[in-house]
């Protein structure tokens, strides 16, 4: 947020110096310019996303959107990751008193396949795994996951064996013991059966 604002800001500062020097189209064009930069990324940034009955709402590059949750056949809670500069995509943590805990993520599909989840450990991985079943992701509000759980949806849920372990107490008092939550490791399934 404060990077786009702070370079948006800058823009809009140079449009003001430019009329001083009486270059008015390009005053126009750094101001204008400078308040898209600013203004249109917080929109993404502060997207939101709920139920409306047995619809999901949420918003994709701004732009409001909505799906049926009956249409939602898989959920994939892992890691949450975004992109930050000069680091690459790593994940988001927040802290403890005893330490840095990962903030979860929760990745809707139409569908999954199974042998192939071990490789969303990540929200980034997931997306660009399950990429033409995608159809969005957001950190974990477990009030949301809770409400989601209780609507229409009749599919499954994939926890990473990570996230699980370190909010295990919150998922079974949402999940219980439902035969419908699979939790998965990093070992491929088609390893596990060879193994056997």
């Amino acid at each position: 947020m404060a990077f786009f604002l702070v370079l948006g800001g800058i823009f809009i500062v140079l449009g003001v110096l430019s009329i001083f020097f009486w270059v008015l189209s390009a005053a126009i064009v750094c101001i204008v310019f400078g308040a898209l930069l600013a203004g249109l990324p917080q929109f993404v940034i502060f997207s939101k996303y709920w139920l409306s009955g047995e619809v999901l709402r949420y918003s994709k590059l701004g732009v409001p959107c909505k799906c049926p949750v009956e249409e939602i056949g898989a959920a994939v809670i892992c890691v949450y990751d975004e992109y930050r500069r000069g680091k690459g995509f790593t994940p988001v943590t927040f802290a403890l008193k005893d330490g840095m805990a990962t903030v979860p993520a929760l990745c809707l599909f139409r569908k999954v396949d199974e042998d192939e989840i071990d490789l969303c450990d990540v929200r980034t991985a997931a997306r660009l795994t399950f990429r033409k079943e995608h159809i969005t992701d957001m950190f974990i509000d477990f009030d949301f996951l809770k409400e989601f759980w209780n609507s229409g949806f009749s599919g499954k849920v994939f926890i990473a064996e990570s996230i699980y372990s370190m909010y295990q107490p919150a998922f079974e008092r949402i999940f219980g013991g439902d035969e419908r939550i699979v939790v998965y490791d990093r070992i491929p399934k088609k390893m596990k059966n060879f193994m056997r």
